[in-house]
């Protein structure tokens, strides 16, 4: 008899599993930027103390959480609110809802090293309650028998618009709808962390196949694939420089000019940016995206005759803020 898979971890390939992962959620009229934040808040009974969960990060909404004085019932309460939350993470993110469903019948265990035995199992002892695996198991199961999340559910998405066809927004890069997305890859084309594990996730295993025919990426080389099962007809994927190593600054301007120029010779002419470095390559999110913003103006003026629309695009709102900041100042 096959024996069941079992997901012990919520991290690398299964990270959007765990509440800690940046999908925007809306509970009760707020609107939080990962579930964790959400979950914290509901045990506030004031409607200004859950506000003060709205913008933080899951490590920022746990410490809030740990001061806060808690609703009298939250011990009756605090499973069903958690499951409250989490359905509303994923039926407000249908592609999550997708990837859940893809598990298939492995059984999902929170496996932890910071012995919580109440939401996951302790990965030393094997003792928990492993209360959040069971409720997305029971919400898979609720998926496969009345189908996905059609998106109706979902909330708008925070974006601003600025001059020279560039914007900024607050959303998983693998949603957008452009002609080609950007991938802020390792040398391997692995598909490994952040960004790139995102996009591979989303795009399904065929595109490791297409990157592994590349033979690797240099770093500030650019490389162009199909878009597999995403909304993007193509990805390019690029590698920036790593925080520290020599000319580094100008390095990441001219991994985003390389990307640029390949798409123009595939006669694209819409593309969506993450903060290229600024995650595993430590690059200072403020100075990598103010490289980003140079690089990208200073591109579009030297091909005036290209149209070219350009996003910018993370699920990290300092991220967002940093990129708002650099398009401001001209």
């Amino acid at each position: 008899m096959e024996q069941t898979k079992r997901i012990n971890q919520f991290r690398m390939q299964y990270d959007y599993l765990s509440n800690f992962y940046p999908a925007c959620v809306t509970v009760d009229g707020l609107t939080y930027l990962n579930a964790e934040a959400a979950f914290q808040a509901s045990k506030c009974v004031d409607l200004k103390d859950r506000e003060q969960f709205c913008e933080l990060t899951p490590d920022q909404a746990k410490r809030l959480g740990r001061r806060i004085q808690l609703r009298q019932d939250w011990e009756k309460v605090k499973v069903s609110v958690m499951k409250k939350v989490v359905r509303a993470k994923f039926t407000q993110n249908p592609h999550l809802a997708e990837f859940l469903v893809e598990t298939g019948d492995a059984e999902l265990v929170e496996g932890n090293n910071w012995h919580d035995t109440i939401w996951g199992v302790d990965l030393k002892t094997g003792e928990g309650q492993n209360n959040l695996g069971k409720i997305l198991m029971d919400l898979r199961d609720d998926f496969k028998v009345n189908g996905l999340p059609d998106g109706s559910e979902s909330h708008d998405i925070r974006m601003e618009n600025f001059p020279d066809a560039i914007s900024v927004r607050l959303q998983d890069i693998s949603q957008i709808n452009y002609e080609c997305i950007v991938n802020a890859a390792d040398e391997k084309l692995s598909g490994e962390g952040g960004v790139d594990a995102a996009i591979h996730r989303a795009a399904g295993s065929e595109l490791l196949e297409e990157c592994r025919m590349l033979h690797g990426c240099r770093i500030t080389e650019a490389k162009l694939t199909g878009g597999c099962r995403l909304k993007a007809k193509y990805i390019i994927h690029t590698v920036g420089p790593h925080y520290g190593q020599q000319g580094d600054a100008a390095l990441l301007e001219l991994t985003y000019h390389n990307v640029l120029d390949l798409a123009r010779d595939y006669g694209i002419h819409s593309i969506a940016f993450p903060a290229i470095s600024c995650g595993k390559f430590s690059y200072p999110k403020k100075a990598g995206t103010e490289i980003a913003v140079r690089a990208v103006r200073g591109w579009k003026k030297e091909h005036l005759e290209y149209d070219m629309e350009v996003i910018f695009t993370t699920l990290d709102l300092s991220v967002y803020n940093f990129f708002c900041q650099a398009l401001e100042n001209r």
